[in-house]
């Protein structure tokens, strides 16, 4: 039986998340000489998707079409978003991903596309994943959404992606699950993809050169200022994981950045505050607060001094 696809296409979406996905499928297609996947393009209007790179792609209908009770039936819907990806959305496309929903179509995110099914209360209880620069705008957002790291969860009736080449992973996995995995082998191999990457598989490779790894207490300091960008780090807290003073730990920093400790956590926090503005509509304030800082005035100063313009100015990635 053909499994039917559409291919949710919004405003500014990555083209090579969109991509990774569609052609695993037309290679299952030659391989199995059926066709096993039929897929359709779909836009929030009608008219062609415009992708963050400028490319068109023509859309065979509007989601609001797709979700009619005469139009053809999907079996997978898959949203494909990339950035700012609630710009431009209305409750009625909310809705149309609901009915869509209802009716027993499996819903799918690639990159971004996460926030589109949370928006529209979709997969609550179902970790979802998304592009890792996006994960931090996600948790503000969607507090009550379990946001997931992993390079792709697949949930059968949720199932969502990093985007980029994890893309051919998370379809690689979907074939394999219907037709075994050697013959998602065999499509792997035709896209040139030689390592099948498990959902637990690292969205981003460790760092290298002059990175903290080469130094275990620059590392852990590190790791924590990662992981704790909702508020000031005191120099007590650092310098206890790092076993060592504050005059060390502040040479260490100088010679691995240029820059000191506190200067490195705001950039951290500053750079979490930017994806945050550009992926969510929250107010400055809010985001502020967020990222640890006391006063809009205070993050907007900092946020000036390290991006050369206002938060406000700054919603919509170039």
């Amino acid at each position: 039986m053909t499994c039917r696809v559409g291919f949710l296409l919004v405003p500014r979406f990555s083209a090579l998340g969109f991509l990774c996905a569609a052609e695993p499928l037309r290679v299952a297609n030659r391989l199995a000489g059926q066709a096993l996947y039929q897929w359709d393009v779909l836009s929030l209007d009608g008219r062609p998707a415009v992708a963050s790179n400028a490319m068109r792609i023509e859309a065979a209908r509007s989601l609001a079409d797709a979700a009619r009770a005469d139009a053809p039936a999907l079996d997978w819907l898959v949203v494909c978003a990339g950035f700012s990806p609630l710009a431009g959305l209305a409750r009625a496309h909310d809705r149309a991903l609901r009915v869509l929903a209802r009716r027993g179509v499996q819903m799918g995110g690639i990159d971004t596309g996460a926030f589109l099914l949370a928006r529209a209360g979709l997969g609550q209880d179902t970790p979802m994943t998304m592009h890792w620069e996006a994960r931090p705008a996600f948790v503000e957002a969607f507090p009550d959404w379990r946001a997931s790291d992993e390079l792709f969860e697949d949930h059968g009736g949720i199932f969502t992606g990093a985007g980029g080449t994890a893309s051919i992973d998370l379809m690689l996995a979907r074939i394999a699950a219907a037709r075994g995995a050697g013959f998602a082998r065999r499509v792997s191999e035709q896209c040139i993809h030689t390592v099948i990457r498990r959902p637990d598989a690292a969205q981003k490779a460790p760092q290298r050169g002059r990175s903290p790894a080469h130094n275990r207490r620059l590392a852990r300091v590190v790791a924590l200022m990662e992981q704790t960008t909702d508020r000031r780090l005191g120099v007590g807290e650092l310098t206890a994981i790092a076993h060592c003073s504050e005059r060390h730990l502040e040479r260490v920093f100088h010679h691995a950045f240029g820059w000191g400790m506190a200067a490195h956590h705001r950039k951290l926090r500053l750079a979490r505050a930017r994806t945050i503005l550009r992926e969510t509509d929250l107010p400055v304030t809010e985001i502020a607060a967020a990222t640890g800082f006391e006063s809009r005035s205070g993050f907007s100063r900092a946020y000036r001094d390290e991006f050369g313009v206002p938060p406000a100015a700054d919603r919509i990635e170039p």
